[in-house]
Parts: structure tokens; C-alpha cells; sequence
């Protein structure tokens, strides 16, 4: 049976446009369906939120030609600083102590999705079908039927393979039927671009307060993006406030090592919740990033593990395809997860265990975080492997990001 597409990726945010090139040079073809205009400011996916890029999305954004687009807009991090509001454990990174000239690197979230679609959109065989939505589809053994619904018209399409790239919330996911484990951690973030007194030095900053993380990412020389984690059932009023008492707030919070806050911009708010879907595959369709899993942003892992996953699904695909397999060949997928799955739990339990942690009222707790933290810091061997999982490069994980070939 001919098929329209080889590929038809669901949603066109950060992490769809990056499988779409990394893809790309595959010469599958690949359809990719976005329900918001791409020229629309007030896409969520590309708001005003500091992204922080572990060196692993570098060396993948490097593989699939992203990264010298937007390196203007990169804000390296060469050092990194950790601490808990009124207590005397802290942890303190340093590139110059690493093999690293880098720790991360910092980018609103707008800019990098600018330089994805303008990639995305450079390949003759990527079809961008926008504004579309989809409305339902059906597994067979020939192939996908998707009905999507475009410009008031519904229509039919055919691919070997649906992914499903479309967030927390996935319509894929639901009409799969696939079921998720999901905590409300009851917490908000609340985001906005900030300038500082001081100049940041290239340092992130990242307090644990009772109430949530405080986080202060580098965007340039005096301005970062400030991450300002707060229980939901207050976020509204913290959201409501005027800008002078919400900036009294983050500096009761937070301190003034950088100085006053001098100015703020427009601030956002996210709920913050724990999803995991219960199987990220079935025949001819996949699930990856958020619409995956959604984790707690409070060691900024979850884009990265999500570029960490479209480079290691690209990498099975290839591997596919040499061996003369369909697209729809249940071992790509097979495979996909074999690759994939021990980083995506390594991550989940890390970042779900620093989440009880440091919000856990159990006095016990306080002085074995605090040790922890002033092991981290004082122990190489502790702080090496504390740091190569916190670049993305601890454990098995795809050639894109060992540097090599996929």
C-alpha cells in the first residue's frame, strides 16, 4: 500500500521540530501537524522561559545543524551554585574543574524554537501542515489512518509511523488509550526575565525553599531568567501582586547575592505536575518528550531528556533503515526503548527524589540533605558523577550525544 508519509509527527514545539531534523537527512517523509500558527507569539512552547541546555543538547543540536543558528542567542554557564534557604549545606560547580570549557548553556525558549522551524522548514522532503489539528486515528497492518482536521476540512492521511510530540496533555497518547502514573506536586512555577544589580558571571543559581525552588538562570551579562517556585494554591496571588512587592518577595527569598532586582518582565506560571505514560509505544506509534514524560523542573532536565530521546529514537531509525527494515518495523521502537528507557527512569528517580527531599517537613531530613549537598561539593568522585548526570552524559546513551555518527 503507498502511504502518504513515512512519518507524521504530531505537534511542532521543540521537541517534534527536532525529530523532524534529525530525520531529516534520512530522506523518509515526514509530515509534522501543529494546531498554532508557528508566527504566533503567544505559543506556549515558545514564550519568554529560559531553557537550560545540558552539553548533550548541545552536541545533538550541533548533530541535526541547529546549534550555530542559535548560538547568538546562548548564554553559557560556568558555574553552578546550590544551597538550601537557612541551612549551611551547599554545592558549588565549576567548569574550569571539569574536562567541560561549559556546565550548560542558557536560551529562551522563543529563540531556540525560531532556529528549529527555520531548520525544520530548509528540508524539501518535511511537510508542515499548520494550522491542523488531529481528530483521530487507526492502526492497520498496511498503515496509519490519521484524520486531521485543516482549515475547517477534514482530511485523511497515511503514514508507517505516528509520533506523538504533543506535550503533557497528549491527544495521542489519549486516543492510544495509553494510561499515565502523574502526581500533582502541588507546586507552580513562575517565570520571568530579570536584571540584576550585580553581573551573574556566568553563575546559575538555585536556592530550596520550604515552598519550592528559587532559580536564577544567565541570559547575558546582568539579566537571567528567574524560575520562582511557589505551593499552587498561592500562585495566583503571587501571580496578582505588583511587580515592586513580587521582586520583595523573590529577594526575601533568594537574598541579594547579585543585588537588588532592578527590573522584571512579564511573568508566567506553569503547574507543575509528574506524568509518565505507562508504555511509550504500541505498533506504528511512539510517544516522546512530555507527552512521555513530564518531570519536575527542578534540576532542568526535562527538554533535555526529551532531545536525549529524538536523538535516540534517529538513531534507531537509521539503523533501520541500513538493514533494509519498513518504518513501521516494531523493532525500531523495540529498540528505541531498550536504548532509552534506563536514562528516562535514572532521571525520573533523581528528580522525583530531590522533590520529597528538600519539601519533606521531616526534621530527620534536614541535616542528611544538607551532608549530601557538602559531600557533593567535597567529595570528586560524589561531584563527578553528581555532574555527569546533571550534563546529560551519565550511563548508556546515543551516539548523537558520545560525538558520533548516527
Amino acid at each position: 500500500m503507498s502511504r502518504d508519509y513515512d512519518v507524521v509527527i504530531i505537534g511542532a514545539g521543540m521537541v517534534g521540530a527536532s525529530l523532524a531534523c534529525a530525520l531529516a537527512p534520512s530522506g523518509l517523509r515526514i509530515a509534522i501537524i501543529e494546531a498554532v500558527t508557528l508566527k504566533n507569539d503567544y505559543q506556549p512552547s515558545y514564550d519568554d522561559r529560559g531553557l537550560t541546555l545540558s552539553p548533550s543538547s548541545r552536541r545533538i543540536l550541533e548533530h541535526i545543524g541547529v546549534w550555530q543558528n542559535v548560538l547568538p542567542a546562548i548564554n553559557p554557564i560556568k558555574k553552578i551554585h546550590i544551597s538550601e534557604q537557612g541551612r549551611f549545606g551547599f554545592t558549588h560547580m565549576d567548569a574550569a574543574q571539569t574536562n567541560n570549557n561549559d556546565l550548560g548553556y542558557v536560551v529562551v525558549a522563543r529563540s531556540l524554537g525560531q532556529a528549529l522551524h527555520k531548520q525544520m522548514l530548509s528540508f524539501e522532503n518535511i511537510s508542515l501542515i499548520c494550522p491542523a489539528e488531529l481528530k483521530s486515528f487507526k492502526q492497520s497492518e498496511e498503515a496509519m489512518s490519521i484524520e486531521i482536521s485543516c482549515s475547517g476540512r477534514s482530511e485523511l492521511i497515511t503514514s508507517g509511523l505516528l509520533v506523538g510530540a504533543d506535550g503533557s496533555q497528549s491527544l495521542v497518547r489519549r486516543l492510544a488509550a495509553i494510561n499515565v502514573k502523574e502526581h500533582d506536586f502541588k507546586q507552580t512555577a513562575i517565570v520571568a526575565n530579570v536584571t540584576t544589580q550585580k553581573p551573574n558571571q556566568a553563575t546559575a543559581y538555585e536556592r530550596f525553599t520550604h515552598h519550592g525552588p528559587v532559580a536564577l538562570l544567565p541570559i547575558d551579562k546582568n539579566r537571567s531568567v528567574l524560575v520562582f517556585t511557589v505551593a499552587t494554591e498561592n500562585a495566583a496571588q503571587y501571580m496578582s501582586i505588583a511587580d515592586t512587592q513580587f521582586i520583595d518577595a523573590v529577594e526575601t527569598e533568594f537574598g541579594r547575592r547579585l543585588g537588588k532586582i532592578k527590573q522584571i518582565g512579564q511573568r508566567r506560571s506553569y503547574p507543575i505536575m509528574f506524568i509518565e505514560a505507562v508504555e511509550q509505544y504500541q505498533q506504528q506509534l511512539i510517544l516522546l518528550g512530555n507527552a512521555a514524560h513530564s518531570i519536575h523542573p527542578n534540576s532542568a532536565q526535562g527538554f533535555n531528556l526529551g532531545l536525549r530521546d529524538v536523538a535516540g529514537l534517529a538513531e534507531c531509525v537509521f539503523a533501520a533503515i541500513e538493514k533494509g527494515l519498513d518504518i513501521d518495523d516494531i523493532s525500531i521502537l523495540e529498540n528505541y526503548i531498550s536504548l532509552r528507557l534506563p536514562d528516562q527512569q535514572r532521571v525520573m528517580r533523581f528528580t522525583n527524589r530531590l522533590a520529597s527531599s528538600f519539601y519533606n517537613k521531616n526534621p530527620l531530613l534536614i541535616p542528611a540533605r544538607n551532608l549530601a549537598m557538602l559531600m557533593i561539593d567535597t567529595l570528586p568522585i560524589v561531584k563527578e558523577t553528581f555532574i555527569k548526570q546533571a550534563m546529560g552524559i551519565a550511563g548508556l546513551q546515543p551516539r548523537a550525544v558520545r560525538g558520533q555518527q548516527a
